[in-house]
């Protein structure tokens, strides 16, 4: 869904160049809304240094994954490529990643000198093996096949040097990592949404400092940030509001329903009816917007 600004330069160099669609929650996780706010080259650079990482977040991570049979689409989104730890059924651990959907772990070589392959890459890992051990295309494929009738768990002799034992994953998980978003992109997906409520107020110098934060991370007293990585049940939606006082303004963002970001911007007011609340269901892949908790309340809330 794109909505069209007023702006006539871009919202992070303020350079009067050519505007492109950002969306205000990156697209990598499910958001919806864009809005024509940065140029070409700045949505291009914020995209590759943060926007790129946020779906690498391990918080990020575990709510797809608890949502995954609600969105799966999203979740094949998020996850392809993702870092994984499968379990065997003698319980030592591989690496192993998220390929086309299935987990595939990857080559690597024990301390006891043996190699592991995912079965996918068995037959082509055994040739290579088997060739550099002088063995003839015809014999490699009586191996190949010899192979294939070994039992899971029985160490079979191939030959003279190599001994096979098919394995087996009984279990797998998401690779842990970073628990805490990055708070510039924090502070970006903030940002986005303050363009759309305050307009071309976003432009003003106050807001500055906020700028130099997202593209150089410039410490500042007047940013304070909060996270919480799990507040309650996850659910299929993004949701942003903003909490306008008379010095200073708090935006909290709701990812997945449970990760709460939050950044208090001090020495900042801005009307205090602006304070407009944006919901992106993730299942029904709609918008919604209200101008406040009273309107939410009295079900004032209008459909993008």
């Amino acid at each position: 869904m794109r909505i069209q600004s007023s702006f006539k330069k871009c919202s992070i160099c303020l350079e009067e160049n050519e505007l492109s669609f950002e969306h205000i929650i990156p697209e990598s996780i499910g958001g919806l809304l864009e809005a024509d706010i940065q140029c070409v080259d700045c949505n291009s650079s914020l995209g590759s240094k943060l926007v790129s990482k946020v779906k690498q977040t391990y918080t990020i991570r575990l709510a797809i994954n608890y949502l995954q049979k609600i969105l799966p689409k999203l979740f094949i989104k998020i996850e392809e490529g993702q870092k994984y730890i499968a379990r065997k059924n003698d319980d030592t651990t591989t690496s192993a990643v998220l390929k086309k959907g299935k987990i595939k772990s990857k080559a690597e070589k024990a301390d006891d000198g043996s190699l592991g392959f995912d079965k996918v890459d068995t037959s082509k890992k055994l040739s290579e093996i088997l060739t550099k051990e002088g063995l003839s295309k015809d014999e490699i494929k009586d191996k190949l096949t010899e192979f294939e009738k070994v039992k899971v768990e029985k160490p079979h002799k191939l030959t003279d040097k190599i001994t096979v034992i098919k394995r087996r994953f009984v279990s797998w998980f998401q690779k842990p990592g970073d628990t805490y978003l990055d708070t510039k992109i924090v502070m970006l997906i903030a940002y986005n949404y303050l363009c759309m409520v305050v307009g071309d107020i976003i432009f003003d110098s106050r807001m500055d400092f906020i700028r130099e934060f997202i593209l150089n991370g410039t410490e500042t007293e007047n940013l304070i940030f909060d996270q919480i990585p799990y507040s309650k049940k996850y659910e299929p939606y993004h949701k942003i509001f903003s909490e306008p006082e008379d010095t200073e303004i708090k935006v909290t963002i709701a990812l997945f329903g449970s990760i709460l970001c939050s950044v208090i911007v001090k020495n900042l007011s801005i009307p205090k009816d602006f304070n407009w609340i944006l919901v992106q269901d993730l299942e029904e892949r709609s918008i919604m917007i209200s101008e406040s908790f009273e309107a939410v309340k009295k079900r004032e809330i209008y459909k993008v």
